[in-house]
């Protein structure tokens, strides 16, 4: 095994220095839960360490530091590893943290000594904090972006031993692009369940429709296709099927919003001569999707997004208060499919 430290990395970059160095410390931090379970199952596997000898201090229940002094600098007395996992550790790192002795414990691990900390968010600025970015490595686990999933979505493809080509991969990029935030859990169990109802080693844009769960965020991306696409009466009867109940209201308005305002983006990036799959880096988007967005966007004037976005805040505003129902943005949606 090689020991040495350190750095501050994203998730693939992490993995890669797992594999061909281990360090006596390291921090996994962010919001993105499903990187750092994966990160910290790599670190254990690579330290050969069973789960029954890991010692485990949950900072959620108030442990001293003396008490986590002790753990993490004990000698190992049954195992040839001391391998210790602090969980929700933000309170070590955050400006509580007034420790002066675990800074330097980190600074001079014993060799048969390794600590994994785990935290929702840490203080760059705190000593404890760049300890670790010296002597070991730091996972920043940020949420992907739809515009940054393909990493995410070769790996899996390749761990199932599948293929996705051309067609299939413009369709997931669509179902995945109109999400909100991205749930990679849920993205992973969902790809899982394609691979095992897909019997040949490729998944198609047909297996993805047929096999593939459409939450109500990925849903909603035919409401948008349809307006675009000038297709009057499919526009209204989905958006009437989505508004049969009244809950799905933010939703759909989200949807509306967020299209109206990426076409108008678009139109401006497209006036600076940002064409085609260009169009994902300013947009934040996935290139395929950006593609798409910026093609419609040249069948839509200025005047009719700008009017649209103040005529969809107001029925927010009428439908929240009972104001209007759903035919106010009927007449919207209508509007839009008239251009």
């Amino acid at each position: 095994m090689n020991f040495s430290g350190g750095d501050i990395l994203k998730f693939k970059d992490f993995i890669e220095s797992v594999s061909k160095k281990l360090k006596h410390v390291y921090l996994l931090t962010g919001e993105e839960n499903f990187y750092i379970d994966k990160a910290r199952e790599e670190i254990l596997s690579r330290l050969e360490v069973k789960r029954e000898d890991l010692q485990i201090i949950d900072c959620d229940e108030k442990p001293s530091i003396g008490e986590i002094i002790s753990t993490v600098d004990s000698a190992p007395f049954f195992n040839p590893l001391n391998v210790v996992l602090i969980k929700n550790a933000d309170v070590l790192f955050g400006a509580e943290s007034k420790s002066e002795r675990l800074p330097e414990v980190l600074r001079d691990m014993q060799e048969t000594n390794f600590v994994i900390f785990t935290a929702k968010s840490a203080d760059k600025r705190r000593k404890l904090y760049k300890i670790i970015s010296e002597v070991g490595d730091i996972l920043e686990a940020v949420p992907l972006r739809s515009w940054e999933i393909d990493d995410f979505l070769n790996e899996k493809l390749k761990a199932v031993e599948k293929k996705m080509y051309g067609e299939a991969r413009r369709y997931f990029a669509e179902r995945v692009g109109l999400l909100p935030e991205i749930s990679l859990r849920c993205l992973d169990n969902e790809l899982e369940k394609i691979s095992l109802a897909v019997k040949g080693n490729e998944i198609t844009a047909a297996d993805l429709q047929r096999v593939m769960t459409a939450p109500p965020e990925v849903s909603n991306f035919a409401l948008p296709d349809a307006v675009d696409a000038k297709k009057i009466k499919k526009a209204v009867y989905i958006l009437r099927t989505q508004m049969r109940d009244m809950k799905n209201m933010p939703l759909v308005l989200t949807v509306l919003v967020n299209h109206v305002r990426r076409l108008l983006r678009a139109k401006f990036f497209i006036k600076q001569g940002i064409t085609g799959k260009r169009l994902g880096e300013p947009l934040e988007m996935n290139p395929f999707i950006a593609q798409k967005i910026g093609t419609a966007a040249a069948s839509y004037s200025t005047e009719l997004l700008e009017t649209s976005l103040v005529e969809l805040a107001d029925a927010d505003y009428k439908l929240k208060t009972g104001r209007a129902g759903v035919e106010i943005l009927e007449r919207i949606v209508i509007k839009l499919c008239r251009r």
